[in-house]
């Protein structure tokens, strides 16, 4: 109790932080030197010695979190969707009590919701979606941009909540040779490479390899489950850019498998799972290939005028045994092909058009054995065509984007998807963005959703919605919000204020109803009046306490109203209150050291049988994580870090519902409202060569 009250009391002289605030007389542009700051109430006077890690880009239209190499150091393991510990924007947790697979959050909606793209081409989407994520090294990225909000039209008609963009490692200044260890003391261990190489022309490629898994698990519980699946994860890579006068273009290749096995653990081991009949376990599979290009073509010698061309094929297998004591299955494959081609043109008045046009076409074969309830096969293709068109006005104050799409669906015929947004420039340190628009998507019910298919439920699907025997209707919604951006002094050092409000309000929705049964899990489209509501509200501040530490706040709310059970209830396994904080403090001698808090808020757990689980209170406890790093830049080739995660040692023993029973019609696995394996320690080595 009394780390949590020392933890409180952080948290709540922090909030105060911003009564000690100044307004600056002057204001510019934030340097980055080694030299030191010269007291001033001058924004653009104070020079600041510091890696620049998370940050909002405010420059163009609309506003974007930015989060840098420098900030995943901060959270050294392991995936991208591990990558996160800092942002409120961006939110993840188990999925389930077995699987280990990482649920990423947007604006209080599930990461399918969220455009997910690799240097702004449309990447982790159809079946990827689920795990995508957790199978891109974080080691290998070099930067994500985050935008909440409907998207730009140039990139699709889907998006609903926001859009997350991820770089990898591809930059002419990065070492010719870059390494990443990492082991921590549940026999978990990875291992990335980078290398650069120079070619004809000022061409570079960069190929990055990876290595990593879980080889060894605990129970804490003492349920005879495994708190973590063993895994074993690979990624290759290539990426070449060829620079031009005339013609630009970029390409490459990659690809993944990750392998899980949870479950029972044999008797007195903690490396084996049980292959006894009459144990429980859960074996998945996920295999991903992938080839691209980016073709950029100036048509005059200003560059003002240019045609954009974005190229992207995949496939992509998942395979899954989801509940051995009754046999349920899931297979599936899917071939994507993505084309855009975009025409730009700039005016001497900062004034942008954007044209083009885009086709994409998936291929989807599944199967789900399912001997409780319903089975499901689906082979059938979804293609779509588009034209869109995109103009931007700059204005010394106001500043908009019109965006709007025209799209022929295979499946859901013809439709449109218009997108605003607007800055207003109140003065060089304060702005308001307003945003709005709509988006839709297709949803891949059985694929999204089988961490709470891990169970002994009845599974009931709504077959009289489905189009053409195979699919549901299209998740349709309005979001709109809007986002205030403050840089101001504070105790003589520079800070940013971001406050922002947004809505999703659904026209149609697909919805997975754990509380109408104990016994039975129901997937249906609801419509109209029973199509749910998402309110989000968030504030971050970031900024110095002196010269060498700095600090970020961050406080998220959330009410997501969903149709289950025949009313309204608020979204299940999701905190209302999430608050971090984190502080950072550099030595002169390049020692790092890193401190994160997070609060979650209870959360609501779907109903269970009070018959067999009378103690069922409905929610879950209030939780803190406590991340601590110590980091070390030896010389420019090599860096160390140690740290520990989850140090307050919270630990849910038993995120299985009759984990005593797996072949129990009511046992189920969907109930990991926190983590399941205690405290981490680990260790880890970068080694750059230039």
């Amino acid at each position: 109790m009394g780390t949590r009250k020392a933890l409180t009391l952080f948290v709540f002289l922090a909030s105060l932080l911003p009564l000690f605030s100044q307004s600056p007389n002057q204001t510019g542009s934030i340097t980055s030197t080694d030299t030191v700051p010269k007291k001033s109430d001058s924004i653009s006077a104070i020079e600041i010695h510091k890696e620049r890690g998370a940050y909002f880009n405010g420059k163009g239209v609309g506003l974007q979190e930015i989060l840098t190499e420098s900030e995943f150091k901060k959270a050294a393991c392991c995936t991208l969707s591990e990558s996160f510990e800092l942002s409120n924007t961006v939110e993840v947790s188990n999925a389930d009590g077995i699987s280990g697979i990482k649920q990423v959050e947007m604006l209080g909606l599930s990461g399918k919701y969220v455009l997910m793209s690799r240097d702004n081409i449309p990447s982790i989407n159809g079946l990827a979606t689920l795990n995508g994520l957790s199978n891109i090294p974080g080691p290998m990225v070099s930067a994500v941009q985050l935008a909440k909000g409907a998207g730009s039209a140039t990139l699709g008609f889907d998006g609903l909540t926001g859009g997350l963009n991820y770089q990898l490692k591809a930059g002419m200044k990065d070492p010719k040779l870059f390494v990443n260890l990492y082991s921590n003391q549940q026999a978990r261990s990875e291992m990335n490479v980078v290398s650069k190489s120079i070619l004809a022309n000022r061409a570079i490629n960069h190929l990055y390899l990876h290595s990593g898994g879980q080889y060894a698990t605990t129970d804490m519980g003492k349920d005879g489950l495994a708190d973590m699946p063993l895994s074993q994860r690979y990624f290759v890579a290539d990426h070449i850019q060829i620079p031009g006068k005339k013609v630009e273009i970029t390409g490459g290749g990659l690809a993944y498998s990750d392998v899980r096995q949870g479950g029972t653990l044999q008797n007195g081991s903690k490396t084996e799972i049980s292959q006894n009949k009459t144990d429980f376990r859960f074996d998945f599979s996920d295999q991903h290939a992938e080839a691209y290009s980016k073709i950029g073509v100036f048509l005059n010698q200003s560059g003002s005028k240019s045609l954009g061309n974005i190229i992207d094929v995949s496939k992509h297998q998942t395979t899954s045994l989801l509940n051995s004591m009754i046999d349920r299955t899931y297979r599936a494959s899917e071939e994507r092909f993505y084309y855009s081609g975009i025409f730009q043109t700039e005016s001497g008045l900062k004034n942008r058009m954007n044209v083009g046009t885009s086709t994409s076409a998936n291929h989807l074969d599944e199967t789900f054995k399912n001997p409780r309830g319903d089975s499901f096969r689906l082979n059938g293709w979804q293609k779509s065509a588009g034209l869109f068109g995109e103009y931007t006005l700059e204005g010394r104050k106001l500043s908009a984007v019109l965006g709007m799409r025209a799209d022929y669906h295979n499946i859901y015929k013809t439709f449109f998807t218009p997108r605003l947004h607007a800055k207003y420039q109140i003065n060089k340190t304060h702005r308001i963005n307003v945003q709005g628009g709509m988006a839709r998507r297709s949803s891949y019910f059985i694929a999204e959703n089988l961490p709470i298919l891990i169970n002994g439920r009845t599974l009931v699907l709504d077959t009289a919605d489905l189009i053409l025997h195979q699919w549901l209707p299209q998740e349709k919604a309005w979001n709109y919000g809007v986002s205030f951006m403050k840089n101001f002094m504070m105790l003589q050092y520079p800070a940013t204020l971001v406050m922002d409000y947004f809505e999703t309000q659904f026209l149609s929705q697909v919805l997975v109803d754990r509380d109408r049964s104990a016994t039975e899990i129901y997937i249906n489209s609801v419509h109209g009046k029973e199509a749910g509501k998402t309110r989000i509200a968030q504030i971050d501040l970031n900024g110095y306490f002196h010269r060498r530490l700095t600090f970020k706040i961050s406080y998220r709310w959330i009410q997501s109203k969903q149709w289950l059970n025949n009313q309204f209830q608020q979204q299940p396994m999701q905190s209302v209150h999430r608050a971090i904080g984190a502080l950072q403090y550099q030595t002169r001698n390049k020692w790092y050291f890193d401190a994160i808090c997070q609060f979650n808020s209870r959360k609501r757990l779907p109903y269970y049988s009070a018959t067999n689980h009378l103690q069922h209170p409905g929610y879950s406890p209030n939780y803190w994580i406590v991340n601590l790093q110590v980091r070390k830049t030896i010389s420019q080739k090599f860096e160390w870090y140690f740290g520990g995660e989850n140090l307050a040692n919270v630990s849910q023993h038993h995120p299985v519902i009759q984990w005593q029973n797996p072949a129990a019609n009511d046992f189920d696995s969907g109930y990991a409202w926190g983590p399941t394996n205690g405290i981490t320690v680990y260790t880890g080595l970068r080694w750059s060569i230039f």
